[in-house]
Order: structure tokens, then C-alpha cells, then sequence
């Protein structure tokens, strides 16, 4: 029997410090995006979908994100001048979703700060310390993430 009380346990616990971590992080990051409008889950849709001609499809598949989501996702864009829906030239069928040249300029000013963000969260560990984080999450996530 462990000497220590259950809350001991929780609060050591590898999942409950990520669960923290992952709370400050996105807390962190949300407050930074409310500038452009946009939440973390809108501005990994716009980051998707620039550079690229993506169908709401495509964007679903990268995303993560379900259909009906997505739709909302790309409807609060479109209200917020970020992006446009089109039909294909190839497929007639196909809906694409581009972004305005707001929407690039909000992408690299969002992304610019967002990468400060990581800095300044991670300034508490060495350069080396940072790589091997970054790794063993991906290891961690690849291993984990839904197929």
C-alpha cells in the first residue's frame, strides 16, 4: 500500500500533469488567437488550407474535425473575411474552401506568434530539453492518435 494520499498520486501522475500543462497551453494560446478572431481549432483549419486548393473534405481528413464542425469552422471564417467556398474547375462537385489574402496575412501573423508563444512557454528548459520534449510527444501521439 502506497504512503501516499491519493491526491499525492493524482497530482504526480504523468496523464494529470499533462491534462495541466495541456490546459496552460491552450489557455495560452487562445488568449493570444482572440486578436484574429479565431479559436486554435479555426486557425489549424486556415493553416491547412493555405498554400493549397482543399476541398471541406480534405480539411475534415486533415483537420480531425466532422462535418458538420467543419461547416461552422468555414462559415465563421467566411464572416470573418479569412476565407471563401468555390467550386472546383475539375470537379464541379467539389466545394474548396481558400483563404482571403486576410486570411494568409492572419495565418503568418498567427503562426509568427504562436511560435513566440512556444518559446516563451518553454524558455524554463534547455534547447536539447526542448528537442526530446518535442520528440517523445510525437513518439507518444503517433502511437496513440486515432487511426
Amino acid at each position: 500500500m502506497s504512503t501516499q494520499s491519493a491526491e499525492q498520486r493524482i497530482s504526480s501522475a504523468t496523464g494529470y500533469l499533462l491534462l495541466r500543462l495541456g490546459g496552460l497551453v491552450r489557455d495560452r494560446v487562445e488568449g493570444e488567437l482572440r486578436s484574429w478572431g479565431v479559436t486554435g481549432k479555426e486557425l489549424r483549419v486556415m493553416s491547412f488550407a493555405h498554400g493549397r486548393e482543399a476541398s471541406q473534405r480534405d480539411l475534415c481528413e486533415l483537420s480531425g474535425l466532422d462535418r458538420t464542425t467543419m461547416v461552422a469552422v468555414i462559415d465563421k471564417l467566411e464572416r470573418l473575411g479569412y476565407a471563401r467556398r468555390a467550386r472546383s474547375e475539375a470537379d464541379r462537385r467539389k466545394q474548396l474552401v481558400l483563404l482571403t489574402d486576410r486570411g494568409r496575412r492572419a495565418v503568418e501573423e498567427a503562426v509568427t506568434r504562436m511560435t513566440e508563444v512556444e518559446a516563451d512557454f518553454l524558455s524554463p528548459l534547455e534547447p536539447a530539453e526542448r528537442g526530446l520534449l518535442n520528440e517523445m510527444i510525437a513518439r507518444l501521439y503517433a502511437a496513440h492518435r486515432p487511426s
